[in-house]
């Protein structure tokens, strides 16, 4: 399942720090946390309402409701930071076990959208269906693409695909963790 956060940050002057305590210490603590596979931090090339969306590869909803996630915050982030979160939505999607690796080169190609209203955009979207949280869309579909790719839908299709630049590399469950 993937477990994905989109939120915007309200305040420049903190948001590198709020931005270096995410990708480090939070990713840290989640990652830690049985159930948790992998971690991957983006922002949207485009001025969107939640430009800034992190995608996680948990094994199911029972991680985001156990004690281990809930002791370490699940759900919030750091007092420091927490007021300036804006545009803040939690989902849980099924249709994909494992997230994919976006490498630094690769775009993310995002759409809430049915499927039918995004055909045609060259774009080969896995679809995922909701499974809970927040549940704002009923469906998302993501796909790996290109600058080449990522540049025409920036100009074509704004306002039905977000497309996402990778902040960070993709961080794995760290090895001998334990198992759920």
């Amino acid at each position: 399942m993937l477990y994905m956060v989109e939120c915007g940050f309200s305040d420049p002057a903190h948001e590198q720090a709020w931005s270096d305590y995410y990708t480090s210490r939070k990713l840290d603590e989640v990652l830690a946390v049985p159930g948790f596979r992998t971690s991957q931090r983006f922002k949207a090339i485009t001025a969107i309402p939640a430009p800034y969306l992190a995608i996680h590869s948990v094994d199911s909803l029972a991680v985001m409701t156990g004690e281990a996630y809930r002791s370490l915050g699940g759900g919030s982030f750091d007092q420091t930071y927490q007021h300036y979160i804006t545009n803040w939505h939690r989902n849980l999607f099924g249709g994909l076990d494992r997230a994919p690796a976006i490498a630094e080169h690769e775009f993310l190609a995002v759409s809430d959208q049915l499927p039918e209203k995004v055909s045609g955009a060259g774009v080969r979207f896995t679809w995922l269906t909701i499974a809970g949280l927040d549940a704002s869309t009923p469906q998302r579909g993501i796909a790996r693409i290109d600058r080449a790719q990522a540049e025409a839908l920036v100009k074509t299709r704004r306002g039905l695909i977000d497309v996402y630049a990778p902040m960070m590399p993709q961080r794995q469950e760290p090895p001998g963790k334990r198992a759920p």
